[in-house]
């Protein structure tokens, strides 16, 4: 059974890499190849059906808006909307379990995914009320970093990390090909490490769910984005 569970966990390492590797033969100019290899090869096999796996915008409760989001996993019973067609949709920042900037070489493209890390931390849950306090983690949308190839020792992932403001970091960031992967468990006090890839991939995955666990019972009320239209 210990070999059987290892081997598992080496294939889904195997394959992310052997269809990513696929890609590259063809023209550049395909788009979402790096998404849908993660959704098809991880997310689909692993995650309960529950979950819906998509991509789209997610807007809070006062307005606020990201860009286009590569990968968010919504929780049990969440509500999205269509745009045009059910493959890019409109959610709900209270009912995102995780969302996912997924990225080809974090070597080069590090500036532009830290930037929609920023992009989905300036989002809120919930509304914050005057002088109200609450605990970020409770507040903000976990969101990790993917990349297929990139920074190769955890070490220089924490250097770069220094000139991001610590409320922008991302809750995650895996390096597939070399098995990298830096997580924290948004509100469970836990912090992963691992650098060998069969170690990365369960490092992510348990991590990925205890962080869907923590927040799986969150609904959206929609009576408070009333006030946005």
């Amino acid at each position: 059974m210990k070999e059987l569970f290892s081997k598992k966990i080496e294939n889904i390492h195997k394959n992310l890499m052997e269809c990513y590797r696929d890609t590259q033969k063809y023209s550049p100019t395909i788009t979402g190849a790096e998404r849908e290899i993660f959704n098809r090869e991880l997310f689909q096999k692993i995650l309960p059906t529950t979950y819906r796996v998509g991509a789209g915008t997610i807007v809070d409760n006062i307005g606020s808006e990201t860009g286009q989001i590569d990968a968010v996993i919504e929780l049990p019973f969440s509500l999205s909307f269509p745009i045009s067609s059910g493959e890019n949709r409109v959610y709900l920042a209270d009912t995102i379990g995780a969302a996912f900037e997924i990225k080809s070489n974090l070597n080069d493209q590090w500036n532009e995914a830290i930037a929609k890390i920023e992009e989905i931390k300036t989002l809120n849950r919930h509304r914050v009320e005057k002088e109200e306090m609450t605990l970020l983690d409770t507040l903000k949308i976990p969101a990790f970093i993917i990349s297929y190839t990139g920074q190769k020792k955890i070490e220089t992932i924490y250097k770069k990390l220094e000139n991001v403001q610590p409320k922008n970091w991302p809750d995650g960031i895996l390096i597939v090909e070399d098995g990298i992967f830096y997580g924290r468990a948004a509100g469970c006090n836990r912090v992963y490490e691992a650098e060998n890839p069969s170690g990365s991939i369960l490092a992510f995955i348990s991590c990925l769910y205890k962080v869907l666990k923590k927040y799986s019972s969150n609904t959206a009320d929609l009576d408070n984005y009333c006030e946005i239209l």
